[in-house]
């Protein structure tokens, strides 16, 4: 356990303290004419909820275009602005720089942070955090928009509504197709831009630790340069190739799982750099 107390200016009658304990939330102390009032911090990305991560995603845009909201650090401790306003400039300074780690150029997140988004009355169930219920259609499809910047057609092919008999057993969103996730578009195109962000950071750090770090013959640093560099580079095109003679299997290999498919392209990789040229 680490501690450190801040004493404001006597008059305002203000003091601080900040403990953090076993990894767990931040939690801050301020007592206000002898009241002690407890406020709560979350000390990472997957401490958040649903609510405070896209707002946070609303605040990394601000801070990128240079934009000052003191709103943020109240509403994410669940302070009340009359209290944010009276504490010490020092005080508030403090409270900031818990929150230091949302600039993170690649923040590490382990959990699904954006379960569902909503749209009007239309709810969209999201994909597992490890990718466990993703199809290799669903992936090269998402992963081939999310590489065009095409974010919200990326979105549109993981989030999908319930399944009407859904009953535990199976994914709780309906199977993907791409003409489905073309005719969810009136959908997400309505998705307010902190909320696309949201998903665009969830996504792509779920895919470097769940995807990318999983299978480094495939993801090396040399392919990811390469890849960046192709403008041709196609999922699709890798996925034709996997099939060779066997075009007539493409339903089945659609719906595999995508750890399934990019295990065995994994080891293929491996294994022919193992061999003598």
């Amino acid at each position: 356990m680490s501690e450190y107390v801040i004493r404001s200016v006597p008059k305002l009658l203000f003091g601080m303290s900040r403990t953090k304990t076993c990894g767990k939330m931040n939690e801050i102390k301020i007592v206000v004419a002898k009241k002690e009032l407890i406020y709560q911090a979350p000390e990472a990305f997957d401490e958040m909820t649903r609510e405070q991560f896209i707002l946070t995603a609303e605040k990394i845009i601000h801070i990128a275009a240079g934009i000052d909201n003191d709103n943020y650090y109240p509403t994410m401790t669940g302070m009340e602005k009359k209290i944010w306003d009276k504490l010490h400039f020092f005080q508030r300074y403090s409270i900031k720089r818990l929150f230091d780690f949302i600039t993170l150029v690649s923040p590490p997140i382990s959990k699904q942070l954006l379960p569902y988004i909503e749209t009007g009355k239309q709810q969209f169930i999201g994909y597992q955090p490890s990718f466990s219920n993703t199809t290799w259609q669903e992936f090269i499809f998402a992963d081939q928009y999310v590489m065009s910047g095409k974010y919200r057609e990326a979105a549109a092919c993981l989030y999908r509504p319930q399944r009407q008999d859904y009953t535990g057993e199976t994914d709780r969103r309906i199977p993907f197709t791409i003409y489905g996730t073309n005719s969810r578009m009136s959908f997400f195109n309505n998705i307010p831009e902190a909320e696309l962000f949201a998903f665009i950071l969830n996504y792509k750090s779920l895919r470097k630790r769940n995807i990318e770090e999983k299978y480094p013959f495939i993801f090396s640093p040399k392919a990811q340069s390469t890849s960046q560099n192709n403008s041709t580079f196609s999922w699709v095109a890798i996925h034709r190739d996997l099939m060779g003679d066997h075009f007539y299997d493409e339903t089945k290999f659609y719906e595999l799982n995508v750890h399934v498919i990019l295990n065995r392209l994994n080891t293929v990789i491996k294994d022919n750099r193992k061999r003598p040229n």
